[in-house]
Order: C-alpha cells, then structure tokens, then sequence
C-alpha cells in the first residue's frame, strides 16, 4: 500500500492543511524534493511531491497555471507550499490552477522543516518496503511448504493468495490446464494465453482488456523452463499493477513449478502409479475415499473434467503411451488399466478429439488399428466416475482403429452399443433381412428408404429415385416376402434398427 498524500496530511505532529486538489490526495507520493526552479521538470521523474517557498514561481496568474500544468504533466503527485517565508500564503491563481488541473496542494507551517516533512515520507516508504518483504519472505515459506506437501495445484493457491490476485498454469500451447480460483472469466483465461503465446521466452506484462474487467486489471506471464525444456507458463492477474513483490512471489512460484516439473522420472512413475491406484478406487465398486477423490480432482481444469476410454489394446503399451503424452504436454498424469483391456484416462474439460487421439500416436500402426476410443463429455471434478461411463459408452461405439469417438456425437448410435442389444438386431438382420437382400436388393433398399421416411411415400420415392407406384410395389413386395405387417410402429422400428446395422 502507497504512501499517499491524504496519509501525509493525516501525520499531524507536521501540521500541513490542504488548499486544493482535493480528487488528487490518494495520489501515491514515491519521493519528496525541495526546489525554487521556475521549472523544475527537467529533473523530476513523476511521483515526486515538491517542497517550495514560492520564490520560484513566475509571477502572475497565467504564470501560476503554466508552473501547475507543467508539473502535473510531469506527474509530479503533490505541491507542498511553505506559508510565511517568502508569502504570508499561496497565491490564489495558484490555488484556483491546483484545483483546475488536479494536483493537491498543501501548505506547509513555518513551523514545520521540509526535511520535516521529506523525512516522514522517506521514512514510511522504507518501513512499507520492509513490511511487504517481511511478508513477501513468508508467503514464500508458505509457498515452498506447500508446493512440497500440494503440488502445483497448492502452489497456484498460496501465489493468489500472496499477490492478491489469480493465478494460472498453461500448458506449452498457452492453454489453461489449472487456476486458483478456479472461476476465471474465460475471456480473461484467453487473454493471459495470449500474452504468454506472444512471448514464449521471455517474461510479460500486459494489461487486461476483457469487457467486464475492473479497475487497472494486469496480466504477468512468465516462461516456466529449465534449460533447453519447456514446461509451460505461469500466469498472474492482478487487480493492480506489479509491485516488486509480486514479482518476487511470481519469480519464486515459477521455480517451484519448474522443479515440480524437473522431477527425476523415477519420482514421476511413482507419483502416476499413485494417480493410477486412486483413480482405481474412485472408480471401484464402492470406492469412497475422500483422499483419493481430492487427488482425481487435481486431473480437472477449469473447464471440468473428461475421461478417455481405450479398448482393444494392450493395455501395458496403452497406458505407457498415454501416460507419456500427457507428461510431455504438461498435464496431470491420471492413467490406469480399469480392467482387462480397458485403459482410462483423465483429461481437461477443454480437450477434445484431437488432443485425444494424439495420446496413442506414439503406438505402433498396427496396435493403433486394434484400438476403440471414447471420449466423455465433460463433467464436474467431483464426478469422475460418471465421466468414465460416459467415455465408456462412447468407446463401445468407436470402430477399431476409427480414431476417438466423442460422446457428444451418440445420437442415433447408443444401442449398438450394448452387446445384447446389438446380438438381437443381428439375429433379426441374419434371420428376415439377409435373405431379402440376397434375394432382391432392390426391395430392401426400397424397405429401408420407405422405414427412415417415416412411411412417406414421396420421399421413400425422392430416395429411390423412381415412381410412387414403383416404390409402393417394392415396399409391398418386400413386406410380402419377410411376412411382415408394416402398419405395426414395433415392427418398424425393429426393422429399420437391424436394416442400419445389417449396412453398417
């Protein structure tokens, strides 16, 4: 917190009053200078309150409002004026300029020394500037114990807590993968990415422009890297711009997460057959550990959670594989053989089909043509299991080798998923419609165009391609020959299930 001038006239073993500039008195005041300059802006760098007698300053009114507007140009916080000495008091052009362009202007007893009055504000400003270190060197004790006992998830909590503001995890792409808080604007989230894409190697400071941002919002990105390796980027928003604090709370943060990231692999295998033995217990039958569910959460990003299903493989390599992928993407590793054969997988609410299928890439082509994937839609941290047999069911779906099937693309597919849904219709299809088509392909495919029309027979003909008569006699025909009723919705609806996996 700034030494400000509405502190400084709070001090009153000095005595000063306020004469104008009222708006201005929580400017910060970073020095205090005494000067009899006419124009003194040459030697200032802005922040400075001025000490003057009034010697200094051209005579006149147009004078006193050249004087003020070249100091607030300047950035000059405050003007102390010294009554008694040269004046009895300011001038009242002087006064009148102060309030007309903003700057507090503050008189000065005679009593009182300027070095009085440099040496309150010199003095405070230090003791600040220990006070924020004090408590900068504790933030980061607190940092490291809890990077040791937490991870990163408790890293990101104890930086936001320390600077005030929010703090992100991005993966090397510049993608979110953790925050704390969690619920970050998502125009906000993609603004810190941006920043940290357009300097990948180097630190950055930028402001935030999101619509719906407060005050003098500020972005901090910082390279997460050792040596040659990328890991990802840290990124800070802060409600204020940077202080030096901050950046030494960012600079510590970012070395914990580095040396997170450096483990020896022999440490990062023992923490994935960890991940991999609490994911199986939040998943088991009855699993109700609350240890274990709190470190599945850590897989979840701001956008929730979403489990990938693998079938078909071995699962030994699978796992192997994803498991390195997501290491050299730099997201939590939450992989395990849920049963035979079957590999699950914990990505970020955000990932989709791409990411996911580029989890296998390192297989063999041969093992990759075996595989069926799913991806489930995504859910709440706290409800990993639901989003496992979302990803499940999509996975029943996929074709081997096909690539992932997201569940969000179901629709229309759910029960040729079930096996003993699946087993029935293709029964039916073997038992009516194989025959039909070996007989005449003709009728089944006018039999399946007259069923996905809904029994129209303008469009069951639009379909075909010929005459409403011609395609009336195929329909009749074909319902002839399977010894069928088609007015029946059940009939139908069989019908047309086993035709379109009969085709597939």
């Amino acid at each position: 917190m700034a030494v400000t001038v509405r502190w400084l006239l709070a001090q009153r073993d000095l005595g000063l009053g306020l004469r104008a500039g009222a708006a201005a008195t929580d400017v910060p005041i970073t020095f205090v200078i005494t000067t009899e300059l006419s124009d003194p802006t040459p030697w200032l760098a802005g922040g400075e309150m001025l000490l003057t007698t009034g010697i200094g300053i051209p005579p006149g009114d147009e004078g006193c409002r050249e004087y003020v507007r070249q100091l607030t140009e300047r950035g000059v916080s405050a003007l102390g004026f010294g009554v008694g000495v040269s004046r009895e008091s300011a001038p009242s052009a002087l006064v009148a300029a102060a309030d007309e362009y903003g700057l507090a202007l503050v008189d000065v007893p005679l009593p009182t020394p300027f070095v009085a009055v440099a040496r309150t504000v010199i003095d405070e400003i230090a003791r600040r500037a220990n006070r924020s270190q004090v408590a900068a060197g504790r933030a980061q004790q607190r940092m490291t114990r809890a990077a040791v006992a937490g991870g990163p998830s408790a890293t990101l909590r104890e930086l936001a807590v320390g600077c005030g503001g929010t703090a992100l995890l991005l993966d090397r792409s510049g993608r979110v993968v953790q925050a704390h808080p969690v619920d970050v604007d998502p125009a906000v989230s993609r603004e810190v990415g941006e920043l940290a894409r357009a300097h990948r190697a180097a630190s950055a400071v930028g402001p935030v422009t999101a619509a719906d941002a407060v005050g003098r919002a500020t972005i901090v990105t910082q390279p997460i890297r050792v040596g040659d390796r990328e890991h990802g980027h840290l990124g800070v928003v802060l409600p204020h711009e940077p202080l030096a604090t901050d950046h030494v709370l960012i600079g510590h943060a970012n070395s914990l997460l580095a040396l997170d990231f450096e483990r020896p692999l022999r440490l990062l295998r023992a923490q994935w057959r960890i991940n991999a033995a609490a994911l199986r217990l939040v998943l088991s039958a009855g699993g109700d550990s609350d240890e274990a569910a709190r470190l599945v959460d850590e897989a979840a990003d701001p956008g929730g959670v979403r489990a990938l299903v693998v079938r078909g493989g071995e699962a030994v390599a699978v796992v192997a594989a994803v498991r390195a992928a997501l290491h050299d993407a730099g997201r939590p590793v939450f992989v395990a053989e849920a049963s035979h054969g079957v590999v699950v997988a914990l990505l970020g609410g955000a990932d989709g089909r791409t990411f996911a299928d580029g989890l296998v890439a390192g297989l063999a082509p041969g093992e990759r043509a075996r595989l069926q994937s799913g991806l489930g839609a995504p859910h709440a941290a706290g409800a990993v299991a639901d989003a496992v047999r979302a990803a499940e069911l999509a996975a029943r779906a996929a074709r081997p080798g096909g690539g992932t099937v997201d569940a969000s693309a179901l629709a229309g597919r759910t029960l040729f998923t079930d096996p003993g849904t699946r087993g029935a219709l293709t029964a039916l299809d073997r038992a009516l419609l194989e025959p039909l088509r070996a007989q005449d392909r003709d009728l089944a495919q006018a039999l399946r165009a007259y069923l996905e029309n809904h029994g129209q027979w303008e469009g069951t003909a639009a379909a075909l391609g010929v005459h409403r008569h011609t395609a009336r006699a195929r329909v009749a025909r074909a319902e002839e020959v399977l010894g069928v009723d088609l007015k029946s919705a059940r009939v139908r609806a069989e019908l047309l299930l086993a035709l379109l996996l009969g085709d597939e």
